[in-house]
């Protein structure tokens, strides 16, 4: 009777872990093999300037190139996954409000979240959207985004998340900030 309760608590801590990581028992692909960089400044609010006049347009630009450095290892974002978008997670809703945007390149998914699609000319994941700037005031949002592309099947991960910020931030508190007259 105590071998048969031995084994039942040697099965329930090897086991019970194991099964819980999915429904068939096998873990994630995508939580073995995950990679992380920073990359400053891939992002730009165009033209850079402190204060701009109502009704004047400004454009935002995402650019990743596919190829890049994931700590100290070559990556090629597009030849991994064959995806011909990722995904920029970045917070423009201040940006946005009541101005008038147009998408140039990708598209909005949802408040935060936007579609950067795959130009085979530049061989980079691009963002292009213009605003015209209809609110005047003090306009002040985070600069941190971060791009994240994946593919996965049952044997194989390609997962890569860029942090990066938008050029010309505010050093004191991370931000980007400006003036609309």
């Amino acid at each position: 009777m105590l071998k048969l309760s031995f084994l039942n608590v040697l099965f329930s801590i090897f086991l019970v872990p194991l099964m819980m990581q999915c429904e068939d028992g096998r873990g994630g692909p995508c939580d073995t093999y995950t990679r992380y960089a920073s990359e400053e400044n891939l992002c730009e609010l165009l033209p850079a300037k402190s204060g701009y006049n109502q009704g004047e347009t400004v454009t935002f630009k995402f650019t990743i190139k596919s190829k890049l450095s994931l700590n100290g290892a070559q990556a090629d974002i597009y030849q991994e996954t064959k995806s011909d978008s990722g995904l920029l997670i970045i917070n423009l809703y201040e940006l946005f409000k009541d101005n008038t945007i147009t998408f140039n390149k990708g598209q909005k998914i949802d408040d935060n979240k936007f579609k950067a699609v795959y130009n085979t000319a530049t061989d980079s994941y691009e963002l292009e959207i213009n605003i015209k700037l209809n609110r005047s005031g003090i306009y002040s949002f985070d600069s941190v985004a971060t791009f994240q592309d994946r593919d996965y099947n049952d044997e194989n991960c390609m997962f890569i998340a860029v942090t990066t910020n938008i050029k010309g931030i505010n050093p004191d508190d991370g931000r980007t900030e400006f003036v609309v007259n």
